[in-house]
């Protein structure tokens, strides 16, 4: 818990982004590759609001070690140069880079909020969500950094 309000302590200087899929919801797609696609175009237009804001940035999204990494990166490279349902990415500075999570105080902290969003959406128990909730990517009153796509 306490490691999850730091959030709000730095909130302003960086926010949280996440993505809940239900699988069924996105079927017959890859629900990793949809999430994917979700929260890099969601970073990658945050990016760009700053830009227009004036302050240019160039994002980089790091991952826990996966077996996922090479088809991670060749969906990034594909986003980049031959776009995604959104358009295309133009402000990461590279292709995901995938660390041991061991190794990463930050990909610990996303275990946090992943965790805290499986909770309040999966076992429908808000207690870690409640302590992070406001604190995803935003802008006017609109929440951008969250996406939470469920079966109707």
């Amino acid at each position: 818990m306490d490691a999850l309000a730091c959030v709000r302590r730095l909130y302003g200087q960086w926010a949280l982004f996440g993505v809940v899929v239900d699988k069924a919801a996105v079927s017959p797609e890859d629900p990793v590759e949809y999430a994917f696609e979700e929260i890099a175009s969601r970073f990658d237009k945050t990016l760009r609001r700053m830009h227009l804001d004036g302050n240019s940035q160039r994002g980089l999204i790091v991952f826990d070690k996966s077996t996922m990494e090479t088809r991670i990166q060749a969906l990034t490279t594909e986003f980049r140069f031959s776009g995604h349902r959104n358009g295309k990415l133009h402000n990461l500075a590279d292709v995901p880079f995938f660390v041991d999570s061991a190794a990463s105080c930050l990909v610990q902290f996303a275990d946090l909020v992943s965790y805290a969003l499986w909770r309040r959406y999966e076992k429908d128990d808000s207690e870690f969500y409640d302590v992070i909730d406001g604190m995803f990517a935003a802008e006017g009153g609109v929440t951008h950094g969250l996406l939470v796509k469920r079966q109707d």
